[in-house]
C-alpha cells in the first residue's frame, strides 16, 4: 500500500532542500521580515540573518542545559521556565513542589526524537514500556514504576485528549512537560504515575520559516515545515503553522506513514482581552506491525532476539485518525489578575485489522490470534480558571480558582475478533501472516456505546508566602459519574463518586537557588479495564484511590545543579491472575529516591546524569501476589549524558548518552524476569551559514552496541527493544 509513496518520498528527500531554496523567493522573505521591523530591506535582512544564526548556535549550546531537564530538572535557566500545572496555574519548575521535566523543541530536534520514548529516554525515573518505532500500539513508558493514564494522563496545552495506543508527532510541539506522581488536584481523575503535557507551537511576532528533511533506519524519510509570524500589525493577529510527514520501511519489517499538522492563531480583541485558537490533526497508517506480544503463564524466560525480528503479521494494518480543536479567551483583569476560559474538542478513531501473538514456551513458540477491532473516543472539555496574587500584611497569596467540565465517550467494537487462532510457529523460523485470512473474513465492525464518563470539578488553591517560607493548600471537588454498557445497549454498571482531592506543600527557600519542599496529594483514578487477551475482556472496574508523598530539594548554581526526591505512593492496583483474569484489588506501594544533577566541567563540556532506586511491592492483594514486586518496575535505573562543544569549530557539538535499566518482573506472579540492559547512544549537531541563511545538520546513532533487550508494561506482555538505528537530518532556517 505504501510502496509507490515510499519510492516517491525517497527521491523527494534527496532533492528537498534544493527545491526549498529555489521555491521561496528572496524578496518575499525580506518583505515578510520587514513587516515587524521598521528598517529598510537590506538592514532588516542582515539583522534577521545574524539573529537567526546566533539563535541557532545558542540552541545547540542550550541543548545540554535543556536536556538536563529531561533527567534532572536541574539547569538553572530551565528551572525558571514556566510549567503548566493545571489547577496550580503556571509557575516555574523551581517553584513547583513536585518533580517535573520539561523538554524544549530545540532538545527534541537535537536528539532526533520522533516519539515520547526518545524525548524522555534520559530521565532516570522513566522506564520504556513499549517501542514506538516497532509496535502498532505506540510508544509508552512508566514513571517511577507507574503507567501514564491513556485516557486522562496525556494533555495538549493542559486539556485532555484520548491517547490510546498512539504516537503524537513530537515535531509539532514546542515543549513536552512531565509532572511526576499523583496529579488529581491539578488535572482531575487520572492514574497516579504522572501527567505528560504537549504544548503546541505558539504564534510569535517574528516572521520565520524553517524546512527540514530527515532519514532514519531502515528507510524512513521525513519532511517538515514550521512557519509563523504576524498577519495584522501590533499583535492583532498572529499565526503558527507546523506540518510533518514521515513514510517508509521500519527495521522490523513494518511500514508506516504519519502526518501531523498544527495551526494556531492568537490576537487581541482589546488590550486586556485576547483570544486564541488551535487545531491539531494527525493521521497514521502502520502495516505488518505487531500490537503487543502476550506471554503464556507457563513461560519462565524469554529468548534473546533482535529488535529487527518481524513479529507483525503480513497483511495486517492499523490506522489512527485524531482531531483536536481548542479555543480560548484570556482576560487581563489588572496587572495582578487574569482569567482564562477554554474549550476543547477531540476525537480519536482507531481501525486495526491485525493479530495478537502469544508466546507459549521458553523457546519462542507462538500462536497468533486474529485481532480485528475498531474503537472511537470523543472528548469535550470546558475549563475556566482565574489566577493572581494579593498581599495581606506580610503575607503574599498566589491564588487559583476555577471549574472544569469534561465528558468522555468511549465506543468499542461489538464484533471484535480476538479468539480465532490463525497461525502457529516459532519467532526464529516463521513470520506471522494473515494469508488466507483477509480482513473481510473477520472485520465487520459494529461500534457500540461502551463507557460514558463525566466530571464536574471546582478547584481552589492558595500559596501563602512569608519571607523564605511558602505553604500551598488546595482542593478539587469532583462529581464523577461513569456508566458502562454492553454491546446490546444494556447498562451493565454505574459508578458515581464525589471525592475531594487535596494538595498540601510546604517549601523553604534557603537562598534564591536552593529550594526544599514537602508535598502531599490525594488522587482518584478511573477503574481499570480487562485487556484484549484476558478471559474477562472489556470488563470495567470501579474508581481507585491513591496518595502521594514527596520530600525534595532543587538546587540551581552557576556551574552545577542538583535535584533529589524521596517519594512514596500508595495506589489501588490491578493485575492478571494465574487464570488469566484481570483483577482489581489490593494496594501497591511505590517508594524510592531519585537524584539527578549536572556539572559544567569546562565552559564547553557538561556532564549530567541521574539515578533512581525504586521499591514497588504488592502490599494487599490475593495471597499469591501479596509481597511480590509490581510487574514492569526496575529496582535501579541510571542515565548519563556528556555534551561537548568542539573548540575552533563554531556550531559543532557532540553528545554521548548512557542508560541502565535493572532486571524486572513481567507479571504479578513474579515467575518471569526480564534481564537488565545497558544502552549507549551518540549524536552530533552542526550549524553553518549557507549564503544568507543557515543550516543545521544532525546525526544520531541509538543503541550503538546493538544490545538485545525486552521492554514491558507488565500484565504478561512484552516487546523486543529497538536495535541499532541511525537518524540523519538537515534543516534550513529563513
Amino acid at each position: 500500500m505504501l510502496q509507490k509513496e515510499l519510492l516517491l518520498t525517497r527521491y523527494l528527500g534527496l532533492f528537498i532542500f534544493a527545491g526549498f531554496a529555489t521555491a521561496l523567493p528572496e524578496e518575499s522573505l525580506i518583505a515578510a521580515s520587514v513587516q515587524t521591523h521598521p528598517k529598510n530591506k537590506e538592514e532588516n535582512r542582515n539583522d534577521v540573518i545574524k539573529l537567526q544564526f546566533k539563535q541557532n548556535i545558542s540552541s545547540i549550546k542550550s541543548a545540554a542545559s535543556e536536556s538536563i531537564t529531561v533527567h534532572s530538572t536541574g539547569a538553572s535557566r530551565t528551572l525558571r521556565n514556566a510549567v503548566n500545572s493545571g489547577a496550580l496555574g503556571s509557575r516555574s519548575a523551581f517553584d513547583t513542589p513536585f518533580a517535573v521535566s520539561s523538554v524544549s523543541a530545540a532538545t527534541i530536534q537535537a536528539r532526533q526524537a520522533t516519539d515520547i520514548n526518545a524525548v524522555f529516554a534520559q530521565d532516570s525515573s522513566v522506564t520504556i514500556a513499549n517501542s514506538g518505532n516497532g509496535a502498532a500500539s505506540g510508544a509508552s513508558f512508566k514513571i517511577r514504576g507507574l503507567s501514564v493514564d491513556s485516557l486522562n494522563g496525556y494533555k495538549v496545552d493542559g486539556l485532555a485528549i484520548p491517547y490510546w495506543s498512539i504516537d503524537l508527532p513530537v515535531e509539532n510541539f514546542e515543549s513536552i512537560q512531565m509532572i511526576k506522581g499523583a496529579s488529581a488536584f491539578m488535572y482531575g481523575f487520572g492514574a497516579p504515575g504522572g501527567v505528560v503535557n504537549f504544548e503546541i507551537k505558539k504564534p510569535h511576532d517574528a516572521t520565520t520559516v524553517s524546512l527540514e528533511a530527515g532519514y532514519r533506519s531502515d528507510a524512513v524519510f521525513r519532511q517538515m515545515i514550521d512557519a509563523g509570524g504576524t498577519l495584522v500589525d501590533q499583535g492583532r493577529l498572529r499565526y503558527r503553522f507546523s506540518f510533518v510527514n514521515e513514510i517508509g520501511n521500519l527495521f522490523n519489517g513494518g511500514t508506516m506513514r504519519r502526518d501531523g499538522v498544527t495551526l494556531a492563531f492568537d490576537g487581541k480583541i482589546t488590550n486586556s482581552l485576547k483570544w486564541d485558537a488551535s487545531m491539531f490533526f494527525m493521521k497514521t497508517l502502520q502495516e505488518n506491525m505487531i500490537n503487543t506480544l502476550s506471554i503464556a503463564s507457563n513461560v519462565t524466560s524469554l529468548p534473546s532476539i533482535s529488535g529487527r525480528t518481524q513479529l507483525g503479521a503480513r497483511g495486517s494494518w492499523k490506522t489512527n485518525d485524531m482531531k483536536v480543536v481548542t479555543a480560548g479567551l484570556t482576560w487581563d483583569i489588572n496587572p495582578d489578575w487574569h482569567s482564562r476560559l477554554s474549550y476543547r474538542y477531540s476525537v480519536l478513531d482507531e481501525d486495526f485489522p491485525g493479530t495478537l501473538m502469544t508466546l507459549t514456551d521458553n523457546k519462542g513458540s507462538y500462536h497468533d490470534n486474529a485481532f480485528f477491532i475498531q474503537r472511537q473516543w470523543w472528548y469535550n472539555q470546558i475549563q475556566e480558571a482565574t489566577e493572581g496574587h494579593v498581599k495581606t500584611g506580610p503575607f503574599r497569596h498566589d491564588m487559583v480558582a476555577g471549574i472544569s467540565w469534561e465528558r468522555q465517550l468511549y465506543d468499542t467494537d461489538a464484533n471484535a475478533t480476538t479468539n480465532k487462532v490463525i497461525s502457529t510457529g516459532n519467532i526464529f523460523n516463521d513470520i506471522p501472516t494473515l494469508s488466507g485470512h483477509t480482513p473481510a473474513d473477520f472485520y465487520h465492525p459494529r461500534l457500540y456505546h461502551y463507557i460514558d464518563y463525566q466530571q464536574i470539578a471546582p478547584f481552589l488553591s492558595d500559596t501563602v508566602t512569608w519571607k523564605n517560607w511558602s505553604l500551598l493548600a488546595g482542593f478539587r471537588y469532583t462529581w464523577y459519574n461513569e456508566n458502562d454498557f454492553s454491546s446490546n445497549g444494556t447498562k451493565t454498571a454505574s459508578h458515581s463518586n464525589t471525592p475531594v482531592t487535596p494538595v498540601f506543600a510546604l517549601t523553604y527557600k534557603i537562598d534564591p537557588g536552593l529550594n526544599v519542599y514537602f508535598s502531599y496529594v490525594r488522587a482518584m483514578q478511573s477503574g481499570g479495564q480487562a485487556g484484549s487477551s484476558n478471559v474477562n475482556r472489556n470488563e470495567v472496574f470501579a474508581p481507585m484511590e491513591s496518595s502521594n508523598y514527596e520530600l525534595g530539594v532543587k538546587i540551581a548554581r552557576k556551574r552545577w545543579s542538583l535535584t533529589g526526591a524521596l517519594f512514596r505512593l500508595d495506589s489501588g492496583t490491578g493485575y492478571t491472575n494465574a487464570q488469566n483474569y484481570y483483577m482489581q484489588d489490593g494496594l501497591a506501594r511505590y517508594q524510592g529516591v531519585e537524584i539527578n544533577g549536572a556539572f559544567a566541567i569546562t565552559p564547553r563540556l557538561t556532564l549530567s546524569g541521574g539515578i533512581t532506586y525504586l521499591s514497588a511491592l504488592y502490599q494487599k492483594a490475593s495471597a499469591s501476589v501479596t509481597g511480590n514486586h509490581v510487574e514492569g518496575t526496575a529496582p535501579l535505573q541510571a542515565s548519563a549524558q556528556l555534551h561537548y562543544r568542539v573548540p575552533h569549530i563554531e556550531g559543532l557539538s557532540l553528545d554521548a548518552y548512557f542508560r541502565y535499566v535493572d532486571s524486572m518482573y513481567d507479571g504479578a506472579a513474579n515467575t518471569l524476569a526480564l534481564p537488565s540492559y545497558r544502552i549507549w547512544d551518540i549524536g552530533a549537531n552542526y550549524v553553518m551559514p549557507v549564503g544568507k541563511h543557515h543550516m543545521t545538520f544532525r546525526g544520531m546513532i541509538r543503541n550503538l552496541g546493538g544490545q538485545r533487550y525486552w521492554t514491558t508494561y507488565g500484565n504478561m506482555a512484552a516487546l523486543p527493544g529497538d536495535p541499532r538505528t541511525v537518524s540523519l537530518s538537515a534543516r534550513i532556517d529563513f
